[in-house]
C-alpha cells in the first residue's frame, strides 16, 4: 500500500492510502505501486488518478508541480489543484 499526500499552496487536498498512483509527468504518464524505486519529476498539466482501495479512483486535476516516491509514499507538490469525483470502477 501508498501513503499518498497530494498538496497545493491553498490546502492538502488529498491524504490517504493507495493501491496505485497514475499522473503524467514533463516525461510522460507513470504509475506507481508499492516498492516502486525512489523517483523525483515534473509534472505536467493534467490528470492524476489515485487508485484506492477497493479500486474506487479519485481523481485531481494539475496545473505543474512536482512528484516524488520514497519508502512507500507518494508526495505531490501541485502549483494549482482542483480535486475532482471519486468514482467507483466496476
Amino acid at each position: 500500500m501508498l501513503h499518498v499526500e497530494l498538496v497545493s499552496p491553498e490546502e492538502i487536498l488529498f491524504q490517504g492510502e493507495a493501491e496505485m498512483v497514475v499522473c503524467r509527468t514533463t516525461d510522460g504518464e507513470i504509475a506507481f505501486l508499492t516498492d516502486h524505486v525512489p523517483f523525483l519529476g515534473g509534472l505536467g498539466v493534467g490528470e492524476v488518478r489515485i487508485i484506492l482501495p477497493g479500486h474506487d479512483v479519485q481523481t485531481v486535476q494539475v496545473e505543474g508541480g512536482f512528484v516524488e516516491v520514497r519508502d512507500n509514499r507518494v508526495i505531490i507538490l501541485s502549483d494549482a489543484a482542483r480535486l475532482g469525483e471519486a468514482v467507483t470502477e466496476d
